[in-house]
């Protein structure tokens, strides 16, 4: 097995995606993530491939960039990405979807006047969120194996319990799945499996 390096900041963010899938593999990896910005960043900006992270590094010399790029290496590469290439296609279709909603919230995330950052949430809530948790909820009727993607768990299904376990949708999203039971019920089936579930008890508390 290749020995995993992922390097992020100490928030869930972009790298999370990655950590939950690594977890829930039950592989082993080194979660560098005390960086601090002023002191550390600029050494370790200058070694990461496009001065950005997250960045996996494999076996201490070769480096992958790109959160979901890093994603999907990891699910293909521990049996979480489909049993075919269909299923690989739905579940990158999927995950490209909740990088969308990921994308529509990242304003209202860091917001610190938290009466903007309630109307920002509630906004991309309406505008972007429940429209595509109505097609979701059909799709998910439809498959009636209780994943996004064939009757397996697989990353799409992690990402979207990331999406929607984040700090600010636990705090501000209680009534956000209320129309969505089956993916709600998809969520709680993710957060219950024991790898996950034994790395959120002792995840570091983070703003987002």
């Amino acid at each position: 097995m290749p020995g995993y390096k992922l390097y992020y900041f100490d928030v869930r963010g972009r790298g999370e995606l990655c950590r939950l899938i690594l977890h829930c593999a039950g592989v082993p990896f080194e979660d560098f993530r005390d960086i601090d910005y002023f002191k550390d960043w600029p050494t370790i900006k200058s070694k990461m491939p496009f001065g950005q992270v997250p960045v996996l590094e494999v076996d201490g010399d070769k480096m992958l960039a790109q959160s979901m790029t890093i994603a999907r290496y990891l699910a293909r590469r521990h049996g979480l990405a489909g049993q075919n290439d269909w299923e690989q296609s739905q579940a990158d279709m999927y995950c490209d979807c909740v990088y969308d909603l990921h994308n529509a919230m990242v304003d209202a995330t860091w917001k610190e006047d938290l009466v903007k950052q309630k109307e920002l949430f509630d906004k991309v809530n309406q505008d972007t969120i429940q429209p595509h948790l109505e097609k979701v909820e059909q799709h998910l009727v439809k498959n009636g194996g209780g994943h996004l993607v064939g009757q397996g768990l697989t990353w799409a299904d992690i990402a979207y319990y990331a999406y929607f376990t984040t700090p600010i949708m636990t705090r501000l999203g209680g009534e956000v799945l209320t129309k969505a039971p089956h993916l709600k019920k998809l969520i709680e089936t993710v957060g219950n499996n024991p790898n996950i579930q034994k790395y959120v008890e002792t995840r570091p508390v983070t703003s987002g």
